[in-house]
């Protein structure tokens, strides 16, 4: 019985399902679509086409997200709020696979560059 777990485990995995089933949820939560079936038709064919890469935001809600962690209006936030940022902005938890991807200081325009390279928003 354990093998069976361990291989429907590796294979949910491997298939990134878990990702998948969260990021249809966020995108449903967040657009509120009329026809469900079809906007998940539409989902499935944009992650067919560009992957896990697809984000919720539109290029210019990220120079709000930055401005709503840069409190002190610095120019640049540090490496955890950009990870805090960047969480908010992600589909899904697993988008941010290596944290190392910011600087200790991160500037509007470096956080810009990660989060159009990382979530696939140009």
């Amino acid at each position: 019985m354990n093998y069976r777990i361990e291989k429907a485990d590796l294979y949910i995995r491997q298939h990134r399902i878990i990702e998948l089933f969260e990021d249809l949820t966020t995108a449903i939560s967040y657009e509120q679509p009329g026809d469900i079936k079809k906007f998940l038709i539409e989902q499935l064919q944009l992650k067919q086409k560009f992957g896990f890469k697809t984000g919720l935001f539109k290029p210019e809600e990220i120079d709000n997200i930055f401005t709503l962690f840069d409190l002190k209006q610095d120019g640049w936030i540090s490496k955890k709020q950009a990870i805090d940022a960047f969480k908010v902005m992600a589909a899904s938890q697993y988008q941010l696979k290596d944290e190392s991807i910011f600087p200790e200081k991160v500037t509007k325009k470096q956080f810009a560059e990660i989060i159009g390279e990382h979530l696939g928003i140009k």
